[in-house]
């Protein structure tokens, strides 16, 4: 059986299918293959891109068709939205998302010229604005809409499914962390905590070793004015993110990184703190609205900013999330004592909330959902249609490594790069993982592109840039030169799993990059590009079975610096998305200041004065 799980829209959106009888999985996000980080278009470009043949079930994670609008996501108007936005990108051509925030001034001239060059697209622009004019919205003619909507856009590829399943969203965040976990078969407490979804920002649920589980908490994310005034500790965060003048739900992460180098703010902390509540009877979280409310106000958050400092102000937000997270699930354990925790959810990528969860609270094992943002949601959909259908899914346990995107032949990667003209290149068949770290060992700036592509926002030895964490100066080069982020921001390591207790003091076998551990003392000089500025690192523990060929690369290297430690971060340029495709990589491999790419075997370089 085919199942098509997704998210089919906003942010995040994304496709998972599940075929139970070849027991495999392909997942793809959109932003992957359009390269528009965080894109909101749905997953037609997917359907577009892969030939999805003979699908029996579609699902998606949403069921508040009483929503009236706050989230926006499905409502019949937002459905016409997606269409006038095809329709823009096939009049402006965007690379990126900054390319569609035009005025609308530079909007309407766009259009008046495609009247003389692509006049079907401006035709659909007016169709779907008229449209979307004549919409009265209802709870019924959401879910109606929508449903056709998304038989309409499968049908344009061909793909007509028997039925179309509707999940809760932060159930679809739960399952797949408990399925894809070490735990699968163990009793365990799965916690997703994101923005808000479905009406909440929270829910805890046991699952009892199989197919069964309960639902023993939940927070809503109430509303306290129009638009995305919705309370909830993402939101929060989101917030402080805004008023640090970055990108909210998407710059969350150097609030994190720069929160590294202050202190909390007492004052600021407290007023926090008191305004939220954890209910020990419901295992909920909440909040004092009076007491909240001023840092719902931007203009006042800024003005703590000003008051505390930069630094201090994230690490303010940062230790309130912290310690209201560790609060709440020692009072789940207290009435749940179980051992195993699976996390999920926008806000369980923060990586020292996982650190602190870890240290503080009397859970022994922790599991975190590599595609924990939105994207996973479209995994969690298609496990639960399975499951409604008693479909067997004991072997989602062998799926701990998000290898769930496409893969290319060496013929096809060849063909490729004889393609482009500022490129030599040279076959280095088997042993590339030995060359690889050689020239990492120079102190060169790599990038590796094999095997299936990573799901999620980490990349894990497949779609990656690595160096040499030894050398001083290769985060500021890597930083200024390749990603054109601020240099506060760290890098991830890749570590061999046989390192780990050499090097750390206290954790765990976690693949993922997605919790942190404190390195010794005594290692951290001698790898400086590894760690934080609070001495913890945010490692990948890989072994051979995970990753042959990764592996391999980091044996060689253990074996020329002493140490089986790569730096690894994501394999693209700023502002676009992981490299996909053989074209993707060279395009970005031109543009940035990377030395070498090993590709499938293949050794690429700059042609001289290129």
């Amino acid at each position: 059986m085919k199942i098509i799980g997704t998210k089919y829209c906003g942010h995040d959106s994304a496709l998972c299918l599940i075929d139970t009888n070849e027991k495999t999985i392909f997942a793809m996000s959109t932003e992957r293959v359009t390269r528009i980080k965080h894109d909101q278009l749905d997953i037609s470009p997917i359907l577009d891109s892969y030939n999805l043949e003979g699908i029996d079930y579609v699902a998606h994670s949403y069921s508040d068709f009483e929503d009236k609008g706050q989230d926006g996501e499905l409502r019949e108007k937002m459905i016409y939205n997606k269409e006038i936005e095809k329709a823009i990108r096939l009049i402006i051509s965007p690379t990126y998302i900054k390319d569609l925030n035009i005025s609308r001034i530079q909007k309407n001239l766009a259009i008046f010229k495609s009247l003389f060059t692509n006049i079907s697209a401006v035709k659909s622009y007016y169709s779907a604005k008229f449209k979307r004019a004549l919409i009265n919205e209802t709870p019924e003619g959401n879910k109606k809409a929508f449903i056709n909507y998304i038989k309409i856009n499968f049908k344009k590829f061909g793909l007509i499914p028997k039925n179309i399943f509707f999940y809760e969203h932060h159930l679809c965040h739960a399952i797949p962390s408990y399925f894809l976990s070490p735990f699968n078969g163990e009793r365990a407490i799965a916690l997703t905590i994101d923005g808000q979804g479905d009406g909440f920002f929270s829910k805890v649920y046991v699952f009892e070793g199989g197919a069964e589980f309960k639902l023993i908490g939940e927070s809503s994310a109430d509303f306290i004015g129009g638009g995305d005034r919705f309370l909830s500790i993402g939101r929060i965060y989101n917030l402080f993110t805004q008023a640090m003048d970055l990108r909210p739900n998407s710059d969350e992460g150097k609030v994190e990184a720069l929160a590294a180098f202050g202190s909390a703010d007492k004052v600021l902390l407290n007023l926090l703190k008191n305004a939220t509540k954890i209910d020990k009877n419901s295992l909920s979280i909440g909040f004092d609205i009076d007491r909240i409310k001023p840092f719902y106000d931007i203009y006042w958050l800024k003005d703590q900013r000003n008051k505390i400092g930069n630094e201090n102000f994230c690490a303010t937000v940062q230790k309130y999330l912290e310690d209201t997270i560790v609060d709440y699930l020692n009072v789940v354990y207290e009435k749940y004592p179980i051992n195993n925790l699976c996390l999920s959810g926008g806000v369980a990528a923060n990586i020292i909330m996982s650190l602190q969860i870890f240290e503080r609270t009397n859970f022994k094992n922790i599991y975190v959902l590599p595609a924990m943002g939105d994207e996973g949601l479209a995994i969690g959909s298609a496990i639960l249609t399975a499951i409604d259908l008693d479909q067997d899914i004991s072997w989602l346990k062998a799926f701990i490594m998000p290898y769930f995107g496409d893969s290319y032949t060496r013929e096809q990667v060849k063909t490729t790069l004889e393609g482009f003209d500022k490129i030599t290149f040279e076959d280095m068949e088997t042993i590339w993982p030995e060359e690889a770290a050689k020239s990492v060992s120079e102190g060169k700036i790599c990038s590796l592109f094999h095997g299936k592509m990573e799901f999620g926002p980490r990349a894990l030895g497949n779609r990656s840039i690595v160096a040499d964490p030894m050398r001083e100066n290769i985060r500021e080069r890597i930083n200024a030169n390749v990603k054109k982020r601020p240099n506060y921001q760290p890098f991830c390591p890749s570590i061999l799993e046989e390192e780990r207790e050499r090097l750390f003091e206290n954790s765990f076998p976690h693949k993922h990059m997605a919790i942190a551990f404190r390195m010794k003392e005594e290692f951290i000089q001698d790898l400086p590009c590894a760690v934080h500025v609070d001495g913890t690192a945010r490692p990948q523990f890989v072994e051979e079975k995970d990753n042959p060929n990764y592996y391999r690369y980091l044996k060689a290297l253990k074996e020329i610096t002493g140490y089986g430690v790569s730096l690894n971060t994501s394999f693209n340029l700023h502002g676009r998305t992981i490299v996909r495709t053989p074209q993707d990589a060279l395009v970005d491999f031109i543009d940035c200041n990377i030395d070498e790419l090993f590709i499938e075997g293949f050794k690429v370089k700059r042609k001289i004065g290129v």
